[in-house]
């Protein structure tokens, strides 16, 4: 998938909340500096599982938190879904 919108990355994260960045991500937006690495690794664990497209769609995330940087939580970000 290209150019994720922020709708996209929460629908893709719903199931994957993981207490950390990537429930960070989820809920507010924020991308820090332990957010790709935490992306990775799942999705990592999700083409070991051979769940291989959500595995993708992580990548796609990846991409997405890589393009927009370390930003702070995003006013608004609850109300995209």
């Amino acid at each position: 998938m290209d150019d994720l919108t922020d709708t996209d990355v929460r629908e893709i994260l719903r199931p994957h909340r993981d207490g950390g960045p990537i429930s960070r991500l989820y809920a507010t937006g924020e991308i820090t500096d332990d957010t790709v690495p935490a992306l990775g690794m799942l999705s990592v664990e999700l083409d070991e599982q051979e769940l291989h497209e959500s595995g993708e769609r992580v990548g796609d995330v990846i991409a997405y938190a890589r393009g927009a940087g370390e930003r702070p939580p995003v006013n608004g970000w609850t109300s995209k879904i």
